[in-house]
């Protein structure tokens, strides 16, 4: 999100077009195998994938864009405003590529285990190549912190290492292309099974008819909605409760551990289609473990390490996707086993893409870890639906029948031997194309790690320099490479006051902007109406001493839903009760160039000492690299270390002005002051932890009242 200067919920949007993408995939895969074959198939696949890492990385070129630097000049009128964000809208055609292969790769999986498998050795494949899914995934999330510096301070640095991960993953791509086409063998002419001939529409008449098809699908549905959203929440959630995003890596490596274990000791137990169903029912009640456990991890404030242990358990949920598919297309046969898996991914991924909003929404509601155990509830009731099945196994049913036993032996007309050479070999070429696929990209990391990445985490990268003239509204660049924010005055008096014209001078040739206050009854009463609750304006009309602090609320709240609308990175806020010293911009842009680019507020001049010293960031501060020494003494805003006055003179981003919009509308100035009621309301929820605030001392750049500004 730092990198392309996007929120949680544009971030999601590459997670959900995964989703969406299997929608018409349902449609396209069936047709595509009967007319390709499963080889050409997977190639198409293969292909797509590297076209689309390709995208990505034309996308994210070797300089670094001026949209992500300042995103003040997207279109704010329009769609979402990350339209305008032109590296960002690049990397998620790419990713729309990489979502078209995804489908086919993943729907064909149980027609190829029917291809080249014997009936009593197909469980075993269907858990096999589904495995590859889960350890890809966790590959996903253990690549980008090898790469990606964690808690970056370099705007620059940072792009390049992005763009050398992106290089990674396509030459992955290409090598899976290359893997596939060597290594996977055609259809051996020997079959393993017969089936009546189906059209398509035919093939979906008959599924959409069958009531096990429809608690199969839904129980389907539940546990790759809560796989998907829990990927897509996990980093927030880790970072909300104080975690290192990092984390992430752990818990792949966990999960990925044992869902090969858990694959390994499936694949031994389930030689018979009978066994799906128990299988299935184990895998839900791990899911519902694992999520459990982490609701208590995070709730409870545990060690990370329980948290790794948590999505551990999750791993060996891992035979939930592969039995799933195959007890479709036990219930669906004669159908295409393709045919079934496609529509069965496009009903899930579509429920997938409403747990990713759900939970997104949840959490930015301050339900924290809540949503996790909403998620254990949705895995028990899945578990619970498999009861209703009826039990036939069509496709076992068919295969173990005198009829299809007089086909096979009628079709195959090969010697016996020749016939088994055939099926041999193709089985050992696609063991060996699957282990490759997926685990030569784990070699790759660890060369990449060894040799690559200490260069690449402690040197800059070979980049054109950031340009150190102004822009045409006269902001400049900040030392970690972002733009200085946009500057408004919150002009609540005359507009002739001292400490107006002071302000105005500071930044005269800035983007600098007035914003005049709520004062008029109509204005202020119109915002307060969307801004604050009713309870507010009760408060108003019988109360005039709070008129004030509900003028300066809504006047905030106004000037946050602004920069939400415009999209705006990032502000920097004064009052005009605030006397700047006459270096303040300077001042102000060498601290923000100093903190890590997550930070999330800065008070500049808060009433009274708050936090607890940052002593890395004030020896950061006291070096002798700028003309100036500044003996800036700066503290880390943290539960339980008082609670700020710092709405007088701050900066913010636009991920905590949504935030705190949120926070704000419950103020109704009965109890405190408006800057009281958002920081209280902040350090009570789950989302505290995750909160980079920092603040100076007071007056030391800037001080409240008239007479003389401090010196700085």
């Amino acid at each position: 999100m730092s990198a392309l200067r996007v929120d949680e919920p544009a971030m999601n949007i590459l997670c959900i077009l995964y989703a969406l993408v299997y929608v018409p995939g349902a449609f396209v895969t069936g047709p595509l195998v009967s007319l390709l074959g499963c080889r050409w198939t997977f190639v198409v696949a293969t292909g797509l994938v590297a076209a689309g890492c390709g995208v990505r990385c034309a996308a994210w070129s070797t300089e670094v864009p001026q949209s992500l630097t300042d995103g003040s000049d997207w279109p704010p009128n329009w769609g979402p405003a990350w339209f305008g964000n032109t590296a960002f809208v690049l990397l998620l055609a790419g990713q729309g590529l990489c979502a078209l292969g995804q489908p086919l790769l993943v729907n064909c999986t149980s027609e190829m285990g029917s291809d080249w498998f014997m009936p009593s050795e197909r469980p075993a494949a269907a858990m096999i190549s589904n495995l590859m899914n889960f350890v890809g995934g966790s590959l996903s999330f253990v690549l980008p912190p090898l790469f990606v510096d964690d808690n970056p301070t370099d705007y620059t640095v940072m792009h390049g290492q992005i763009a050398s991960l992106l290089s990674f993953q396509f030459h992955s791509a290409m090598l899976a292309l290359v893997l596939t086409l060597v290594l996977y063998q055609p259809r051996p002419s020997a079959k393993v099974g017969d089936r009546q001939s189906m059209s398509f529409v035919a093939e979906v008449r008959s599924i959409v008819k069958s009531k096990d098809f429809w608690i199969v699908n839904f129980q389907f549905n539940i546990f790759i909605a809560l796989c998907h959203a829990f990927d897509a929440v996990e980093g927030s959630l880790l970072e909300n409760y104080g975690f290192n995003a990092s984390l992430t890596s752990w818990t792949a490596i966990s999960c990925g551990v044992t869902s090969i274990l858990s694959t390994i000791v499936e694949a031994r137990c389930i030689t018979s289609a009978r066994f799906y169903k128990v299988a299935l029912v184990i895998s839900n009640l791990f899911m519902a473990t694992s999520l459990l456990a982490g609701y208590a991890c995070l709730h409870y404030q545990m060690s990370p390490n329980v948290f790794v242990f948590a999505v551990g358990i999750m791993g060996l949920a891992t035979p939930g996707w592969g039995c799933s598919a195959e007890l479709g297309a036990e219930v669906c046969f004669p159908a295409r086993e393709a045919t079934v898996n496609g529509l069965l991914e496009a009903f899930s991924n579509t429920a997938g893409v409403v747990a990713i909003v759900w939970a997104q929404e949840g959490i930015d509601a301050h339900l924290g870890a809540a949503v996790l155990a909403v998620m254990a509830g949705a895995a028990f009731l899945g578990a619970s639906v498999l009861y209703f099945l009826t039990g036939r196994l069509r496709r076992s049913e068919a295969e173990d029948s005198p009829k299809t036993s007089e086909a096979e032996d009628q079709e195959s007309k090969l010697p016996k031997q020749e016939a088994d050479r055939l099926v041999r070999k193709g089985r050992v070429m696609f063991l060996l194309w699957a282990i490759l696929l997926n685990f030569v990209s784990v070699l790759l990391t660890a060369t990449t790690a060894q040799f690559i990445l200490p260069a690449l985490l402690t040197e800059p990268l070979p980049m054109p320099a950031p340009k150190k003239e102004k822009d045409a509204k006269g902001r400049a660049k900040l030392k970690n490479g972002l733009k200085e924010p946009r500057t408004w005055a919150l002009i609540c008096e005359k507009r002739t006051s001292l400490n107006a014209k002071q302000v105005i001078s500071t930044f005269a040739n800035t983007s600098f902007a007035i914003f005049p206050c709520l004062r008029d009854k109509p204005d202020l009463l119109a915002a307060m109406n969307g801004l604050l609750p009713k309870s507010a304006q009760d408060v108003y009309a019988r109360s005039a001493a709070a008129r004030p602090e509900l003028a300066r609320a809504a006047s905030h709240m106004k000037l946050w839903r602004l920069m939400v609308s415009r999209n705006i990175p990032s502000a920097s806020v004064l009052e005009d009760t605030e006397l700047p010293c006459p270096r303040f911009r300077f001042r102000r842009n060498e601290l923000l160039g100093k903190l890590p680019l997550k930070t999330d507020f800065v008070a500049f001049n808060p009433r009274q000492e708050v936090g607890a010293l940052d002593t890395k960031m004030t020896s950061a501060m006291r070096k002798r690299d700028a003309p100036e020494k500044f003996n800036a003494t700066v503290f880390r805003l943290k539960p339980g270390r008082g609670i700020p006055e710092a709405l007088n003179n701050y900066y913010v981003t636009l991920r905590w002005a949504k935030k705190m919009l949120r926070l704000g509308y419950g103020f109704d100035a009965s109890h405190g002051s408006f800057s009281e009621h958002i920081f209280a309301g902040l350090y009570r929820s789950p989302q505290a932890r995750g909160f980079r605030g920092y603040a100076l001392k007071p007056a030391a750049l800037a001080k409240e009242g008239e007479g003389q500004p401090p010196s700085c």
